[in-house]
Parts: C-alpha cells; structure tokens; sequence
C-alpha cells in the first residue's frame, strides 16, 4: 500500500509539472485538496485559459455558474493578498482537518485566518470547492471589487496591454498613480485631521496644557497615512497585477498599516499621559508624578506587544501557535523570576490602593523614614540619618505600614516642671497665657480651626506634684504633614513659653535638694522673690503676648 500511495504522489507531482512547463496542457484532477487547487488556478492562467476545466472545482452549480463562480473566485484569491503555494497544500486524498472544523471532517481552509469562509470538502471520492464557499462568493467578490475586477482593463487600449518587466504598461502607471494620490490624500487628511482634533480638544479640553498641540500633530501625522494606506489597498485589486505581486504589496501595505497603528497608539499615550500629567501636577499627592513615566512605559510596552503580534500574523505565523508560545515562555519566565513578579505585583497594589505617597513619613519592617521614590521593584525609604533603604514591593504590600504623613494632625506631649515655691496665682496665669500662646500660634490646632474627635484641641493644665517640680501637662496638635514644619513650629511654641516664663518670674525645676536654715547672718534669702500683683502680671501677660504676635507675622 505505501509503495502505491508514494508512487500516486509522484504522479500528480509529473502531472504539476507539465502542465506547468506545457502552458496549453488541461489538467482535470480533484484527487485532493492539493490537486483541486492546482485545476483551479492552472487552468485560468493567461496562457491556459479554461474556465470550463477550472469550472470542474465548483460544486453543484450548472456550467455557466461553475464558470463565473470560479472566476471570482480567483479573483477573491488575487485580491485578499494571498499567495498560493501548492506545496503547503495536502496530497492525502482522505485528509482530515480538526483544528478548524468542531467536528473533524474530510475538509482543508487554504487560509484559515484571512479567507476563512474559503474551504474544500470531499463529496464522494472528489474535493471541491465547499457548498458554504460557493454561497459566499458573491458577497466576498463585491467586498474586493465593488465596481467589478475588470473595471479599469477593459477600457484600456490594446497598446497599453504589452507587457514590460512583468507587468502590462497600463499596470505600471496605474501603480505609480495611485501611489501619487495616496500622498495627495495622505496630505489633505493630515490637515483636515488636525483641524478637527484641535476644535475636540477645544470643546473637551478647557485648561492650557504645554505641548499638548505637538502631541496632537504627531498623532494626526501617522492616522493620515493610514488612511492614504488603506485607499492604495482598495485601489491595489483592481490593477489585477497577479499573485506575486499583488501578494508582494497587499502584505506589504498591510505591515506598513499595523506599523502606522503602532505609531498612531504610541502618540495616542503620548497624548493621554501628557493630560495626565497636568492633572497630576495639579494635585499634591506625588504618587501620581511617581506613576507618570512607569504608567507610560507600560502601555507603550503594551501597544508594541500587540503590534508584533499582528505582524506575526500578517507574516503568516498561526496566532494559536504564538498564544500558546508566549504562554509556555511566560509561565518559563514566571517560574525562573518568581520574586520580580511578585514584586512586580506588589507595586501595582502600592499603586492601586496608595497606602502612602511621596514625601510621607512611614514606619514599617523595623525601617522608618521619607518616602522618596516608589519604582516597579522597589520602593526607596530616607532614614532620619539620611541613609538609604530599599525595600521590595512585594513586602511592603504586605507587611504592616505606619503611615505617620496621613496622620490628621502631628501630636507633641511634654511636661513642663516648676518650682515647687510658685505661688498658685502665678501658676493659674502662667497656663493660662500658655493658652493664649497656643490660640495665637499659626500652626496648632484651637478652638477656632478644630473639628471635634471627642477630645478638647489642646491641653495645658496643672496635673502632678513631682519629685523636684510642680507638673504642668502641655498637649497640643500641629496642623501640618511636613516635619520640618511641625519642628519650627515647635520651635516658635517653646519659645514664646519660655518668655512668658522669664517674664513672670516662674522658674523651670531640675532634680536638686534644697537646704532650709532659719537664721544665716548677713546673708539673703536664696529663695525667689515673686510679683503676685495680679495687674503686674497681667501687664506682663499681655506684653508677651504682643510680642508672640509680631514674632508669628513673620512666620
């Protein structure tokens, strides 16, 4: 059996060959797939015209029909840029195909992805051109040709018809033609394009944004040629320029068409992330500026992805075979650079759920400090000694986090430690005008810029008797997320405290001991003389307080 299957094959492969060195032998064999192909297109080639042989593939359809069916159909071929290569075509006479069809059956698609209604069946012991492809004939001929595929040779002269390197002269010009009016097109369009997207922009757009009309003209540059392309591919069909070379330039025109979309999507993000970024700069979250360039890189990365894909498939490569492809490498890939993705994963979370940004004060895995930078690995953290920690995304997406720059306000608690020979007048208005300090104080919170979380804004009160001092509690809130910030505000608080104190009269303690003598001639008292007028200590209030306030109008 295999000696007479070898040697049937090397019989129709002597029948291919002389029918293509004998341009006038007909050849009617529909044996197989391969065989049915070949009595289609030998027998309508210019120097073996027979459509009454290449009839012969069509199915159940009277002669005449079988005739303009076939016709078309070659036509169809000629025009969808496909190349027909009898060698990738089967010779098995029961060949089966279960990748295409549900229900594997006695069937061949030529090209699956760019003439899928295109198929052969077997019917009896012969191949021929499917019922469902003769149903749709019609249809896909006046997609191709919508004024017919003779439109432009049947009214050129018979002197134009010579042929010169290949083609017939009216080919050549008809060629150079319709290149020249695709740039004029290309020309027009750019500028209608950009008119019509500056007026978009216009009406959707109603802040300044810098450089957003040069993102516009990049991008109506490249959309221009598209749309030049895709007329040269009407056009292209209906110079009838043959299966090389019509392949040659419908799969080129197609290339250049998937390369334009790369462009045009590429300035599409370009066009996308610069209004992004003026919102973001808009905006004091940091984060965002952070998430500008990644965010970019990334759905570039994501365009020239698809972009390749297409061209693979223009190329010819099956998409099931570059899914699966990219399926086995990605999960290679996963598996040898578990910790990147993770990582990688984890700064998507950062981003997403924005647990802290840029600037803020964070405490988390024994580290705290500023966060300086968020990146796609890592995130950077300065310490309060200016040193540099780098920690992994994927563990700060799941580790606790002290987030202190989303604290509401910045908490400072002290004690306040006085002599134990004050006199209680001098404490009550000490606190007193402490208050006041804290009321006037540009950055604490009060009375007057508070919302209530059932706790009063500030507390300053006498609260302990101590080993060495009188006690007095001194609780206040700054309304700032900037250390720096909170620091000078510090600063200005203690020193206005300090002046009250000076100024009154009432002294900070210290551990010490104190020796009491009754009688020590010639000697004055150690102990401090206080003023406890109350209008001295007033005048003296008030006086500090007007000092406090020129002091805070610089701040």
């Amino acid at each position: 059996m295999f000696g007479k299957f070898s040697f049937n094959k090397f019989l129709i492969g002597v029948v291919f060959l002389l029918a293509e060195t004998a341009g006038t032998a007909q050849v009617y064999d529909l044996s197989t797939p391969r065989a049915t192909i070949f009595t289609h297109f030998n027998n309508l080639k210019a120097n073996n015209y027979h459509p009454e042989m290449a009839a012969k593939t069509i199915y159940g359809l009277s002669a005449e029909e079988a005739k303009s069916k076939a016709i078309r159909l070659k036509y169809i071929f000629e025009g969808s840029g496909v190349f027909v290569d009898y060698n990738n075509f089967p010779s098995d006479a029961n060949y089966t195909d279960s990748i295409h069809f549900a229900i594997p059956k006695h069937a061949f698609k030529p090209f699956p992805y760019k003439l899928p209604k295109v198929y052969l069946e077997k019917y009896g012991n012969n191949w021929y051109y499917s019922q469902e492809t003769t149903a749709v004939i019609d249809q896909l001929y006046q997609q191709i040709y919508p004024f017919g595929a003779e439109l432009i040779r049947s009214h050129i002269p018979v002197v134009f018809k010579s042929h010169i390197f290949g083609l017939e002269i009216w080919q050549w010009f008809g060629l150079v033609l319709a290149i020249f009016l695709t740039y004029l097109l290309h020309i027009l369009f750019k500028k209608i394009l950009f008119f019509l997207l500056k007026i978009i922009k216009k009406r959707l757009v109603k802040f300044t944004i810098e450089n957003l009309d040069e993102r516009l003209k990049q991008f109506s540059h490249p959309l221009s040629y598209i749309f030049g392309i895709y007329v040269l591919r009407l056009m292209i069909p209906y110079l009838l320029l043959g299966q090389k070379v019509g392949n040659l330039l419908i799969v080129s025109l197609d290339f250049a068409l998937i390369v334009f979309w790369i462009f045009v999507f590429l300035k599409l993000v370009d066009v996308f992330m610069t209004v992004y970024k003026y919102r973001s700069d808009q905006t004091d979250n940091k984060l965002d500026d952070q998430l500008t360039p990644i965010l970019q890189n990334t759905l570039k990365g994501i365009v020239v992805l698809f972009g390749l894909f297409k061209i693979l498939i223009v190329m010819g490569a099956d998409p099931k075979a570059i899914i699966a492809g990219l399926s086995i490498g990605g999960l290679a890939i996963g598996l040898a650079a578990q910790d990147t993705v993770k990582n990688l994963i984890g700064s998507m979370m950062i981003f997403l759920d924005k647990p802290f940004k840029i600037g803020d004060w964070i405490a988390v895995d024994g580290v705290e400090g500023s966060v300086e930078e968020v990146g796609f690995r890592s995130s950077i953290i300065r310490a309060a000694d200016t040193s540099i920690y780098k920690i992994p995304n994927s563990i700060l997406s799941e580790v606790k986090v002290n987030n202190m720059g989303k604290r509401v306000y910045r908490r400072f608690h002290t004690t306040l430690g006085i002599r134990y020979d004050t006199p209680p007048v001098l404490i009550e208005n000490f606190v007193e005008g402490i208050k006041k300090i804290i009321e006037l104080h540009p950055t604490t919170r009060n009375y007057s810029n508070y919302t209530p979380y059932n706790s009063v804004p500030y507390n300053v009160e006498f609260v302990d008797y101590g080993d060495s001092s009188l006690n007095i509690l001194l609780n206040v809130y700054f309304m700032t997320h900037d250390y720096g910030e909170e620091m000078h505000g510090r600063h200005l608080l203690l020193l206005g405290i300090l002046e009250l104190a000076n100024t009154l009269g009432v002294e900070f303690a210290f551990p010490s001991q104190t020796l009491f003598m009754e009688t020590f001639p010639e000697k004055a008292s150690g102990m401090p003389k206080y003023d406890t007028d109350l209008k001295d200590i007033n005048q003296n209030v008030n006086s500090v307080l007007e000092e406090f306030k020129n002091k805070i109008s610089k701040y």
